[in-house]
């Protein structure tokens, strides 16, 4: 007993420090936060369109929550800072071009506001200026981009500014015309950003959203890349200094330094594993919210998505390269927390989850699986 009282003592005071603990670590690993996201989509019925969805890690599920169903090709969304208000292209064509739609977004559900013209066919990319105040559209097919003002209740109302780009590349089929594939600002200057994918330009212009007119439609700069690239989505880094850009034609992604107003070539690293043959695409291009990692989506033949570690200088060095999961992953996004990785096969009509090591930046198929129409592009609430 002389032996047996201190022992059991010191079980009870080590049992005492270490329940904090355990019960911090179990309620860590027991809870499995939900996400919702805005889903784009291409439509082939009627009740399909811009969908909410919701992950739920430890039910291992994802499922439509709620549907706007009026747009045609709601291809690509834009999320206001609120959360309420959800802005659409409807990549279409005619006289007047494809459209541009507001949607609320409120207790679990989609209403519409009103629609627009783009003032351009096959509108591809949609984007809110920092202020909110104006929506900026790329015109693929119509070779241009339009600026959009927001009024008061969150409607969008017929374009104020359209600027038609001209010239051409070296691609006779994928390059005989300018291709706006997306607009991006700038997360700190005045500046936007325009891919070009026809002329293998980033073309930037300043642009005011204090003014009704907000943009100079002469541009401040253009950067050139290499005949036959294709640029076509983009990405700053938080603190705005390295530009990375997704060259769809060749299948590969360009790291450009931004100073000054101006762009400067550091690399490129290709997407392409050794000895590849095949058809490419290069599509998405995303950075991890501790900015050390990259990630880029490549169709085609190839239905991979390859990981890239950030150097402090800004550079590349690849780390991994996975299948999709399924063909043309046009379009993949990270969890805010980044534990997992979504992607959206659009030839395959499935949308799959890859979990995600936050230290190593790998990431690994998972069994969970949504088959919906034509995923196209993903976008977390927070």
């Amino acid at each position: 007993m002389k032996t047996f009282l201190p022992s059991l003592a010191i079980g009870f005071i080590a049992l005492a420090c270490s329940s904090p603990k355990t019960t911090e670590q179990t309620q860590e690993t027991m809870s499995s936060p939900k996400y919702s996201f805005v889903l784009g989509s291409y439509t082939n019925e009627p009740e399909q369109g811009i969908y909410l969805v919701e992950f739920d890690p430890e039910a291992k599920t994802l499922e439509v929550t709620a549907t706007a169903s009026e747009p045609e090709n709601p291809s690509f969304v834009a999320v206001n800072k609120a959360q309420n208000r959800v802005y659409s292209v409807e990549e279409t064509g005619g006289e007047d071009g494809g459209k541009v739609s507001a949607f609320k977004m409120e207790r679990g559900a989609f209403e519409k506001i009103n629609t627009v013209s783009a003032k351009g066919n096959g509108p591809c990319y949609v984007t809110l200026d920092p202020s909110e105040r104006f929506v900026v559209v790329a015109n693929y097919g119509g070779g241009n981009f339009s600026v959009i003002p927001v009024n008061s209740d969150g409607g969008v109302d017929e374009a104020v500014q359209t600027v038609n780009h001209s010239g051409s590349s070296v691609n006779p089929r994928r390059q005989d015309k300018p291709y706006v594939h997306s607009a991006v600002f700038h997360p700190s200057d005045t500046k936007l950003f325009i891919a070009d994918l026809g002329t293998d330009e980033v073309v930037v212009y300043d642009f005011d959203a204090t003014q009704d007119s907000p943009l100079t439609e002469n541009p401040s700069f253009r950067l050139r890349v290499e005949p036959g690239a294709g640029p076509r989505h983009m990405v700053f880094n938080k603190s705005g200094d390295r530009l990375y850009l997704i060259h769809e034609i060749t299948a590969a992604v360009g790291v450009y330094a931004y100073e000054n107003g101006s762009l400067t070539h550091l690399e490129t690293q290709t997407l392409l594993r050794d000895g590849f043959e095949g058809n490419i695409g290069a599509a998405e291009v995303r950075i991890s919210e501790d900015g050390k990692f990259l990630y880029a989506s490549n169709r085609g033949d190839a239905n991979e998505l390859i990981a890239f570690e950030i150097s402090e200088e800004g550079k590349l060095t690849h780390i991994q390269t996975v299948s999709s999961g399924g063909m043309a992953p046009r379009n993949f996004n990270l969890t805010p927390d980044g534990k997992y990785l979504l992607a959206g096969n659009q030839g395959s009509n499935s949308l799959l989850v890859f979990s995600r090591d936050r230290e190593t930046g790998l990431i690994t198929p998972t069994d969970t699986k949504l088959d919906i129409n034509k995923p196209v592009y993903i976008r977390f609430l927070k």
